[in-house]
């Protein structure tokens, strides 16, 4: 009893009195935690309302051992092997993956003999560029110094009609069956005759590079342009008085304006690029043009060009047609009478169609088989089912988890590389520029390049300098090497890069002599023709069917065999086989079969590498630990330190900094933020399949946590529909542009860096469907997973 009288009475009840813990050290954040986790145990204890806890017995121990047994595999239940620094857990990337829907255990059916190439030159000796029509000084060239006695379906078909006849053709074969030569050859040939007799012999008027503009040949992209120009060179060696040149964006202006006003019989050029001239270019005259040439039509519909090519048609067929050319050699009777229009794909679809609306007039539709130009006489329309992958290419799909794709492709490029001269170039096709940085930069070699070494044949030759154009573009690749392929060299090209950096590149990929690998978009999906590809590789799918068609068309080319393989997730995506028409049937692939093969013997992994207690001598492990690996390097600063750990040691200077500028922030890892960037490039590209194919592509089903393990991320950043507009305008509209800028771009979210040409001939983004493309994504961000927060 107190001294004034008061009586404290307290009722504890009768259970045991619970001591308040308390925790000291670390984080003010981790024990918060802890003490939250302590009270909502305490709290569950304490409810009445909860029913006891039944005590166990011998039999539901057993029940439960064998229900363990019967459902669990080892995989599941394997604790994880490594945790970050910052106490956030790796997942496994074999868990909580989704299954596929494709049967992978039907026997394969043996074919009783391979498959015929479709696109190889005829073998029939009476066929030959002679009895084609052409001159006997063209056709002695191809052959002695080209290499080609018999011509293609595709050639054997346009090449009589185009040397005979004045009338418009539309030309549609397979990929790698020559269409440019097929178009090439009845024009040198027609041109060619203007100087020489009917006998081989000379005329007394000689045409020259002053003669006249003869022929105009557009093509979508300047590397085709280049490629286009390379192979009438060769063709021209054996008439050195006519010259051909081309005109492209990304080139000094003046010095095409100089090669023009020298003279040029035949222009390659892009279509935004011959505008310009076209208008601005006085000595450029079109009034000798015969010719006027459209390769890869839908490509250059599909890239905006439709308002460039109206110009142009419109102007070449306004001025007045001159029958004899400013020296007085007349034209008519040996050139055709009329303008010819030449439009060449190798698929039909409605770009294609609206184009040949534009330029063509009473056209002869042109294919490499007889019978299907009858057939398509008749039903007055193209198949499109008939123009698909060369039938010695073989392909094949990998149906593979998003976890799972990227250490698929490192197993894919091993076991490919893994055999001396079984592979020389392999072309890898991803969707966005931004992801194409990211897996360069990933891949290549962290190790400084070799210095070059005089030759043993000539010691006292100069060494070679190392080209300044490719010091970003080429490196060593790692990972993928083997004892058969010590060294695997690594390229990147897209639409992005300086015009001389992308010429550069695309000549070393083709000159190199060690097996080789390019990253690339679908700007090297057209026309290239790089000798030695044998395996083309689709990351990510295409955006339609036909630019598959192109894809894998870079192999298989010419009678050669090819292979293709096409990167699917498990789901909706596998139904998107059905729309892809092939000669071959198309075998699909477990991820597994892949990784089983790929790291059957260990990897080389550079530093920062996984602890000795983790390397374990089996595919599944490997595959873990190269994944763990491609995280803890996008974590890890350039100076070796975590990320983590630098940003808490920079988080002072960060405040400090704060109060001199909003936006100071800590110095992190450059292969992180590309990483991040790739990943929203990357899901921004996944929203633009086309209509008809979004069904097997839809956003909505993409798991972005697991998505985010394949570009080496441990969860998927925001701010995927977010950002400012990054768009190409033509110089008269940059006034518009720069007044409008702060308006215009506010509220539009940024799109991927989806490959273009790179030319100022750039489409504006729809505003409409831009934001609806963002509120959808921002719908998936903001659903619950384990891996996204927001």
């Amino acid at each position: 009893m107190a001294d004034d009288g008061m009586l404290l009475n307290f009722e504890l009840g009768g259970a045991p009195i619970k001591s308040r813990v308390k925790f000291k050290g670390g984080a003010w954040r981790d024990r918060v935690k802890a003490q939250k986790s302590v009270k909502k145990w305490q709290q569950t204890d304490d409810d009445p309302s909860r029913p006891p806890k039944r005590p166990r017995t011998d039999e539901d121990a057993t029940d439960r051992q064998s229900k363990t047994q019967k459902t669990v595999t080892p995989t599941e239940i394997r604790p994880p092997s490594y945790a970050m620094k910052t106490g956030q857990i790796s997942s496994s990337v074999f868990t909580s993956n989704p299954t596929a829907v494709t049967s992978f255990n039907e026997p394969e059916e043996e074919e009783a003999e391979p498959a015929q190439p479709s696109n190889a030159p005829l073998t029939d000796e009476a066929e030959n560029f002679l009895a084609l029509g052409l001159s006997r000084r063209v056709s002695q060239h191809l052959a002695a110094k080209l290499g080609m006695k018999a011509p293609t379906a595709i050639q054997k078909n346009t090449i009589p009609q185009l040397v005979k006849e004045d009338t418009d053709a539309f030309l549609q074969a397979e990929t790698g069956s020559g269409k440019t030569l097929a178009y090439l050859l009845p024009i040198v040939h027609r041109i060619l005759m203007l100087s020489m007799n009917e006998d081989g012999t000379s005329k007394d008027t000689q045409v020259h590079r002053n003669s006249g503009l003869f022929a105009i040949i557009l093509a979508p992209t300047r590397e085709l342009c280049k490629q286009i120009s390379v192979v009438l060179e060769k063709v021209l060696r054996c008439a050195p008085w006519l010259v051909c040149t081309t005109v492209t964006g990304g080139e000094n202006k003046k010095s095409e304006k100089s090669r023009i006003r020298k003279g040029v019989n035949i222009l390659v050029a892009t279509p935004g690029r011959l505008t310009d001239h076209l208008d601005n270019t006085k000595v450029l005259d079109v009034g000798t043009v015969r010719w006027l040439v459209f390769d890869e039509g839908d490509r250059m519909m599909e890239m905006g060009f439709e308002d460039d090519i109206r110009t142009i048609v419109t102007k070449i067929r306004q001025d007045k047609l001159s029958k004899q050319n400013k020296e007085g050699v007349v034209l008519d009777g040996i050139l055709p009478a009329r303008r010819v229009t030449i439009l060449c794909s190798a698929t039909m679809r409605m770009d294609v169609q609206k184009l040949g609306d534009i330029s063509l007039e009473d056209a002869v539709h042109i294919t490499a088989s007889k019978a299907d130009m009858e057939k398509d006489a008749e039903s007055g329309a193209a198949d499109e089912a008939l123009f698909s992958a060369p039938a010695q290419l073989k392909q094949s799909v990998i149906i593979t988890p998003a976890k799972l794709r990227l250490v698929t492709l490192v197993a894919l490029l091993k076991s490919a590389f893994a055999r001396r001269g079984s592979m020389m170039k392999v072309i890898i096709f991803i969707s966005c520029a931004d992801s194409v940085d990211f897996h360069f930069e990933l891949l290549k070699s962290a190790a400084p390049p070799e210095k070059p070494k005089p030759s043993d044949d000539a010691p006292d030759a100069p060494v070679p300098k190392p080209n300044p154009h490719i010091a970003t573009t080429a490196a060593q690749a790692a990972y993928v090497t083997s004892p058969a392929s010590p060294i695997v060299m690594l390229h990147k090209l897209h639409g992005s890069l300086v015009q001389s950096v992308r010429t550069a590149t695309l000549q070393a990929f083709t000159a190199c002599q060690e097996p080789t690998v390019l990253i690339t978009t679908d700007i090297s999906s057209r026309g290239l023709d790089v000798p030695a590809v044998d395996l083309v590789i689709e990351y990510d799918p295409a955006f339609a069917v036909p630019d598959h068609v192109h894809r894998i068309g870079r192999t298989a080319r010419a009678g050669r065999a090819g292979k293709a393989v096409l990167f699917l997730q498990p789901g909706s995506e596998e139904g998107y086989t059905s729309l892809l028409n092939s000669a071959t049937p198309i075998v699909p692939q477990l991820y597994e079969s892949i990784l089983q093969k790929g790291f059957a013997s260990a990897i080389d992994l550079p530093p920062p590498a996984p602890s000795a207690e983790t390397e374990k001598q089996t595919w599944m492990s490997r595959a873990e630990n190269l994944q763990l690996h491609f995280e803890q390097r996008l974590l890890t600063a350039p100076g070796g330190q975590d990320y983590e750990d630098t940003l808490k040691e920079n988080k002072w200077k960060t405040a400090k900094a704060a109060k001199n500028s909003r936006n100071a922030k800590p110095k992190g890892s450059p292969l992180l933020d590309a990483g991040r960037q790739a990943f929203r490039s990357h899901i921004r590209a996944y929203a633009t399949h086309v209509r008809d194919e979004r069904k097997f592509f839809d956003i909505s089903q993409l798991h972005l946590g697991h998505m985010a393990k394949s570009f080496g991320l441990r969860e998927a950043p925001g701010g995927i529909g977010g950002g400012a507009l990054r768009r190409t305008v033509r110089p008269s509209e940059a006034k518009t542009h720069s007044r409008d800028k702060s308006s215009s771009t506010a509220s539009r979210p940024a799109p991927s860096r989806r490959d273009h040409d790179g030319d100022e001939e750039l489409g504006v983004v729809d505003e409409g469907a831009a934001r609806r493309m963002k509120e959808k994504m921002m719908s998936v961000m903001n659903s619950t997973n384990e891996f996204n927060l927001g």
